[in-house]
């Protein structure tokens, strides 16, 4: 199983913080990426229902980076599936990867808040 949290780069964002004698810039980018995989569904389905594939890639994609960036490694793997899901026009599965990453997305969110 892949790791939850890549640690070096979750303390990579703290050195920022310490650099610039802020504490919420981890915070603020978890809380924003919560906001974003709550809307996830919602847009993703959106897009696939209208037939923006490339909208519907670029939805998954772009969580898939800002979950790596972010150190939460295991979440940037389920979206880079729900990702390629949606490359192959299978919108189906990518709900359901999503779906089935319900207890993964929860434990990421609460470990990034943690760190």
């Amino acid at each position: 199983m892949t790791q939850l949290l890549d640690l070096e780069l979750v303390e990579e964002i703290k050195r920022i913080e310490r650099a610039t004698g802020r504490n919420d810039v981890l915070s603020g980018f978890v809380l924003k990426l919560e906001g974003n995989i709550a809307g996830f569904p919602a847009a993703f389905s959106d897009l696939a229902a209208r037939g923006d594939a490339s909208g519907a890639v670029r939805a998954a994609h772009t969580l898939k980076g800002t979950c790596r960036q972010l150190g939460a490694v295991a979440l940037g793997d389920l979206f880079s599936e729900i990702e390629s899901s949606a490359k192959a026009g299978d919108y189906d599965t990518a709900r359901r990867q999503f779906d089935g990453g319900a207890a993964l997305i929860a434990q990421s969110i609460e470990a990034l808040k943690r760190a």
